[in-house]
Formats: C-alpha cells, structure tokens, sequence
C-alpha cells in the first residue's frame, strides 16, 4: 500500500481514481457523472433502480488536526470507511467491487 503524507497528495489520489473508474464504467455503458460538492468528490451512476448510485470520497483531518484521512461514504446504503494508505489502483478496484456488489 502506498503512503500518502499531504492533504493535496490525498485529493490528487481520490479524484484521479474516480475520474478513471468513471471512465471504466462508461465504457461498459454505463452513465456516469463526477461532482465536486460540499468538500466531497462524488461518482453519480445511473441505473435502472429507483435512485442513482452514489460513490463519494472526502477529506477530513483527525482530532488533532495533524492527519488527513480519505473516507468513503456510500450514499445508498449510508456506508461509509477510511480507505487511508490506499494506492490509485486499489481504488480504482474499490470503486468497482462497491458498484458491483450494489448491482448484485
């Protein structure tokens, strides 16, 4: 796993991973937005269940204010977990497997 030290590094990371796995899942057909909106980078997948699929990625720093952590948070099942130290393609998978698992 890759280490990651800055809050820029981090968001760098987050946005690169979803801008690829959108790319993926549009390729496969499938219809896919990316929102930057209340510090939260969001991958918006169309479907044909009643609400679109939700995959958003935020920073937030400890208590201490010394550490920035990625979270995860899954809008349409209200999930959500640290994916710290992940590197792009461990994310890029990540993204995919959560989609995949939601279609199931």
């Amino acid at each position: 796993m890759a280490v990651q030290s800055s809050h820029a590094d981090i968001y760098t990371i987050a946005k690169s991973a979803l801008t690829k796995a959108s790319k993926q899942l549009a390729a496969d057909g499938y219809d896919t937005d990316i929102y930057c909106i209340d510090g939260r980078i969001r991958l918006v997948i169309d479907n044909e269940r009643h609400q679109p699929y939700e995959y958003a990625l935020q920073l937030h720093k400890n208590a201490d204010n010394e550490q920035t952590h990625l979270e995860v948070v899954i809008k349409n099942n209200q999930q959500s977990y640290l994916v710290d130290g992940l590197s792009e393609p461990e994310l890029i998978a990540d993204i995919l497997m959560q989609y995949k698992r939601y279609c199931v």
